[in-house]
């Protein structure tokens, strides 16, 4: 970082912060899922304890971006900064939405698939940590911040495949009702999404990292 002014380091640090907080909206969806295991009637207070992260990551991004308005960076990497942290944002969104999901529908998660759901949880959170990774070394580190972007891109595919087998045990499974599967589908895929967004954030700091190498 020694090529940015004391605005810019004060910015990236935000980033950061920012980044820190969308992994604690994702790990607090994680607790949320192994907390039903052990104790159902938990559900509404993890479920809150969620919004209270998203809100923190929310608030961290709005506050980096009202700093970064005072002009730090030049105008076109401000706006692809912008972008990237909107982007990380809506990880701590999908998160959300998923422990909404599991609370408002009262949706009932037959015992065999909970520690399915934690694996691909986790992986999930991996995909965002790799990416976050990317975003810190896009600033002074170009081969890293790339070799994170591949990474986050592997795990990603892990996790597609992770998502269909658990979407064909759980088809397969003749105890349970259409209806029911197909909530629990939606479920799947809302875990699944997490990491499908990593790979959108990914993709934005591959172009930041293609204008920084021309």
């Amino acid at each position: 970082m020694q090529f940015f002014g004391k605005k810019e380091i004060k910015i990236i640090n935000m980033f950061e912060v920012h980044m820190k907080a969308v992994e604690g909206a994702v790990e607090t969806l994680i607790e949320m899922i192994r907390e039903y295991e052990r104790d159902r009637s938990t559900v509404e207070e993890m479920a809150d304890k969620l919004r209270k992260a998203e809100s923190e990551a929310d608030s961290k991004r709005r506050e980096m971006e009202t700093e970064m308005y005072l002009g730090a960076f030049l105008p076109n990497f401000r706006g692809d900064l912008l972008g990237i942290a909107e982007s990380i944002d809506i990880v701590a969104n999908k998160a959300e939405s998923t422990g909404d999901l599991i609370e408002l529908e009262n949706i009932d998660i037959p015992k065999e698939f909970i520690s399915d759901l934690v694996v691909l949880a986790r992986k999930s959170l991996e995909t965002y940590k790799a990416v976050a990774e990317a975003a810190k070394a896009m600033f002074d580190d170009l081969d890293i911040a790339n070799e994170e972007i591949k990474k986050t891109e592997r795990l990603e595919n892990e996790g597609d495949t992770l998502e269909k087998d658990l979407v064909r045990k759980l088809f397969r499974n003749e105890k349970i009702e259409l209806a029911h599967k197909l909530q629990l589908q939606k479920l799947v895929k809302k875990i699944a999404d997490i990491a499908d967004q990593a790979e959108n954030v990914s993709d934005r700091i591959q172009i930041v990292l293609f204008k920084r190498r021309v």
